[in-house]
C-alpha cells in the first residue's frame, strides 16, 4: 500500500514508473490470467440465479486481452524511463514467438479485411470469436510469458488444475443424480458440464490430464506425487465418461510423449511410470465395468483409418464426418491460399451442423490464408525448440506446462478453436516460454535465470 500510495502521489508519469517494483509487472500478469482461470466458477456458484452463462466467458477474454494491452504499455514505458523493466536484452530472440504471433494476426485481420464476413467482429452465435478473440489468445500468451517466478507460475498450473478438478466434481454429481439415482447410468454419457460441446469439454478434460500426469512424474515428494496420481484418475475417468476420442488420444499421446522426452533427459524412475500406468489400468477396468470403457470406440477408429487409407466409398464418413470436412476445407484453401475466407467463411460449404473442419491447424489456414497458419505454427515451433535446446535444465513447472500444451496441440488435430478452450494452449505456451527465457544480468530485463540449481519438485 506504500508504494501505491507513492505512485499515486508521483507527480509525472516517469516518477510513478521509477517507483512501481519490478515484481508489479508480473504480478499484473498473474491476477489477469487468475481471474480467467476463476471466472468459470461462477458458472457454478452463481450462474442463471444471476444471469451468468458460458457465453460470460467471451467478455472475460477480451478484458483479459485489454489487461495484456495495459502490461504492454507499462512495460514499454518502463523500458523508455530506464528503469531495469521492460523487454528482454536480446529482443528478438526472447520475442520471437510474439513477434510470430504479432504476424499471425496482421496477417488474420488482412484477411478479413480483404473478406469480411457476418462474424468478422462480433463472432457467430454459437462459437462467438470474432478477430477480436484470435487476438485476445496472443494476449494471453503475453501476459503467461511475463511470469517468471516459479511459484507464481506453479500457482496458474494449480488455478488450472483447480478449475479441471472442480469441473470433474460437478460432473461426477450430475451423474449421480442423473444416472445412478434414476438407475440408468448410461444416461448421462457424454456430459457437458458448463460448456456447449463434450468434445470441447474433452480439451479441458485432456490438458488437465495431461498436467496431472507430468506432475506425478517429476514430483520428487510423495505426497505430491499420491495426490497428483488421483487427480489424474478423476480426470481419466472423467474423460471416459465424456467419450471423446479425439481428447483421448491426446491425452495418451501427452502421456507417453512426456515420459520419451523425461527418459531422455535422464529425469525419470521406473516406479513413477508404473505408478500412473498402474492407476490409468484401474481407471480402466472400472470404466469398462460402468459400461464407459473406450475400447469400442479405438475399434472404429481402427475401422475408420483402414477406410480412409483403402479409399473406400464410405470414408468421407470416417472420424464422424471429419474426413469429408477435411478434404473440402482442404479444396478450399487451395482456391485461396493467401487470405482464405475469412472467419466462419466457408461455413455453408460445409455439411449442415458442422460450420468448422474440426482440424484448428485446417481452420486458421481457411480462415486467413497459409502465411497466417506458418506463422502461427512457426511460434509454436519457436517455443519447443527454444525448450528441446535447454534440455535438461528447464524446471518441472516448464516440464508440465510443455506437456500440457503438445496435448492441446495433438487435441486441436480434431476440434475447433473455442472462447474457452484456445486461451488455455496460450496461456501454457507463455508459462512454458517464460521457463526457458534467461535473464540479461546486465540489462535487468524481467527474464528467468535458469541456474544449476534443482528446484524443489525434482531435488
Amino acid at each position: 500500500m506504500k508504494t501505491f500510495r507513492r505512485v499515486w502521489c508521483a507527480r509525472t508519469v516517469r516518477d510513478a514508473i521509477e517507483i512501481i517494483p519490478e515484481a508489479f509487472y508480473e504480478c499484473f500478469a498473474l491476477v489477469a490470467l487468475a481471474y480467467w482461470l476463476i471466472a468459470p466458477l461462477l458458472l457454478w456458484w452463481w450462474g442463471e440465479s444471476g444471469g451468468i452463462e458460458i457465453t460470460f466467458l467471451e467478455w472475460v477474454n477480451v478484458q483479459v486481452g485489454a489487461l495484456a494491452i495495459a502490461l504492454a504499455g507499462l512495460l514499454l514505458a518502463a523500458r523508455r524511463a530506464d528503469v531495469g523493466a521492460g523487454w528482454a536484452r536480446d529482443r528478438w530472440r526472447d520475442n520471437l514467438p510474439l513477434m510470430l504471433l504479432g504476424a499471425f494476426l496482421v496477417l488474420a485481420l488482412i484477411a478479413t479485411l480483404i473478406h469480411p464476413t457476418d462474424a468478422t467482429w462480433t463472432g457467430d452465435q454459437y462459437r462467438r470469436e470474432s478477430m477480436l478473440s484470435f487476438a485476445s489468445y496472443v494476449g494471453f500468451f503475453f501476459l503467461a510469458s511475463q511470469v517468471f517466478d516459479r511459484s507464481r507460475r506453479r500457482l496458474l498450473l494449480g488455478l488450472l488444475l483447480g478449475l479441471v478438478v472442480v469441473t470433474c466434481v460437478v460432473t461426477f454429481a450430475a451423474v449421480l443424480i442423473d444416472g445412478w439415482a434414476g438407475g440408468d447410468w448410461a444416461l448421462p454419457h457424454r456430459v457437458t458440464a458448463y460448456l456447449h460441446q463434450f468434445n470441447h469439454y474433452g480439451y479441458l478434460l485432456a490438458v488437465g490430464g495431461a498436467l496431472a500426469a507430468s506432475g506425478a512424474l517429476v514430483a520428487a515428494r510423495g505426497r505430491v506425487r499420491a495426490a497428483l496420481l488421483a487427480v489424474f484418475a478423476i480426470i481419466l475417468l472423467t474423460l471416459l465418461l465424456n467419450d471423446t476420442l479425439g481428447a483421448y488420444v491426446a491425452l495418451a499421446s501427452g502421456c507417453v510423449g512426456a515420459v520419451v522426452w523425461l527418459a531422455v533427459l535422464r529425469r525419470l524412475t521406473v516406479t513413477r511410470v508404473v505408478a500412473l500406468v498402474a492407476v490409468a489400468v484401474i481407471v480402466h477396468l472400472g470404466a469398462e465395468t460402468l459400461g464407459v470403457g473406450t475400447f469400442g470406440e479405438l475399434g472404429s477408429l481402427g475401422a475408420d483409418v483402414q477406410a480412409v487409407s483403402a479409399g473406400a466409398a464410405d470414408a468421407e464418413s470416417a472420424g464422424t464426418g471429419r474426413w469429408g470436412l477435411w478434404v473440402i476445407t482442404i479444396e478450399q484453401i487451395a482456391a485461396s491460399p493467401w487470405f482464405g475466407h475469412g472467419i466462419e467463411g466457408i461455413a455453408d460449404l460445409l455439411p449442415v451442423g458442422f460450420g468448422r473442419p474440426h482440424n484448428e491447424y485446417l481452420q486458421y489456414a481457411v480462415f486467413f490464408g497459409a502465411p497466417a497458419l506458418v506463422a502461427y505454427v512457426a511460434a509454436i515451433a519457436a517455443v519447443f525448440v527454444r525448450l528441446v535446446k535447454r534440455g535438461s535444465g528447464v524446471d518441472a513447472i516448464t516440464v508440465c506446462a510443455a506437456v500440457g500444451a503438445a496435448t492441446y496441440l495433438v487435441s486441436a488435430c480434431f476440434g475447433n478453436t473455442m472462447y474457452y478452450t484456445a486461451p488455455l494452449l496460450f496461456l501454457l505456451l507463455g508459462v512454458v516460454w517464460a521457463g526457458v527465457r534467461v535473464r540479461g544480468a546486465a540489462s535487468g530485463a524481467t527474464t528467468l535465470e535458469l541456474r544449476p540449481e534443482v528446484d524443489e519438485y525434482t531435488r
